[in-house]
């Protein structure tokens, strides 16, 4: 014992030294044991928020797939149901002149403006896809624009919602026939002319294309009909149609190309005036 207390004597500086750092070295893990909790907390956080971020990434990309794979199964339905319809009004009335067949192309809106006077579309469809001006474009079996111009890879359409644009249309499969044309306000609704006034029409009922123009097959569905305003002025009724296509969120669309189509516009061509 009394050597301890001498050795202890001797070099109490050092020992001193020695509880100073076990002191310090205590004091320094209790003081920064929560911050590094804190550290720790938010390095977690930041996992799981990069975990969530690319389990939403590979969710879109999922969905993605899904709707282009949806698009494709409806391009070919519609593609089927079409030349099907064709193929039973020739048997049901015979007709033995050129037939025209029907196709689908699936495509996707990639820019496009829906709040200026003019407005456009672009799709990811072009040339070399098949597509050329005066095709007709669908937006979930709705009639939605005109094919103008076309590059190796795009395709510029011209809407409904566009002033330069005139629809030949039908009241139902078999009601007065009139032409389509956008007032320049607003995305939903277009205004139906020259329905004669003896017409009757009744909100809710179905606008179709005529097929006269050769752009759609005959049936296929514009919109419907919102409101029947006439005047005592009036000759024609004037007819507000709630369009089917939705220009807000258009992305997924067909365009409709007919394998006679050069037939067709040539004949249109040499038709006498």
């Amino acid at each position: 014992m009394h050597t301890l207390i001498q050795l202890l004597r001797r070099n109490h500086r050092l020992v001193l030294f020695v509880l100073l750092e076990i002191i310090a070295l205590n004091w320094i893990a209790s003081t920064h044991a929560h911050p590094r909790g804190r550290i720790t907390s938010v390095g977690m956080k930041m996992s799981s928020s990069w975990t969530e971020t690319l389990g939403r990434m590979m969710y879109l990309k999922d969905l993605k797939t899904t709707n282009v794979k949806l698009l494709m199964e409806n391009s070919r339905l519609r593609t089927a149901n079409l030349n099907s319809q064709k193929a039973n009004l020739t048997d049901t009335f015979n007709v033995t002149f050129h037939q025209k067949v029907w196709e689908s192309i699936p495509a996707e809106i990639i820019r496009y403006s829906s709040d200026f006077k003019n407005n456009i579309l672009v799709a990811n469809r072009g040339r070399s896809s098949g597509i050329v001006p005066g095709m007709g474009m669908l937006d979930h079996g709705n009639i939605a624009g005109l094919v103008t111009e076309v590059t190796e890879h795009e395709a510029l359409v011209l809407p409904i919602i566009h002033l330069h644009t005139q629809w030949s249309v039908r009241l139902g499969n078999e009601g007065a026939i009139g032409r389509l044309i956008w007032s320049g306000h607003g995305t939903k609704y277009a205004t139906l002319k020259d329905i004669p006034l003896t017409e009757l029409i009744i909100p809710g009922d179905p606008v179709v294309t005529t097929g006269f123009q050769g752009t759609f097959p005959s049936g296929l569905e514009v919109g419907k009909v919102e409101e029947v305003l006439v005047t005592q002025a009036d000759k024609f009724q004037s007819v507000t149609v709630k369009l089917g296509a939705d220009y807000k969120h258009i992305h997924y669309v067909e365009f409709l190309t007919n394998a006679n189509s050069g037939i067709v516009d040539s004949l249109i061509t040499l038709a006498p005036e």
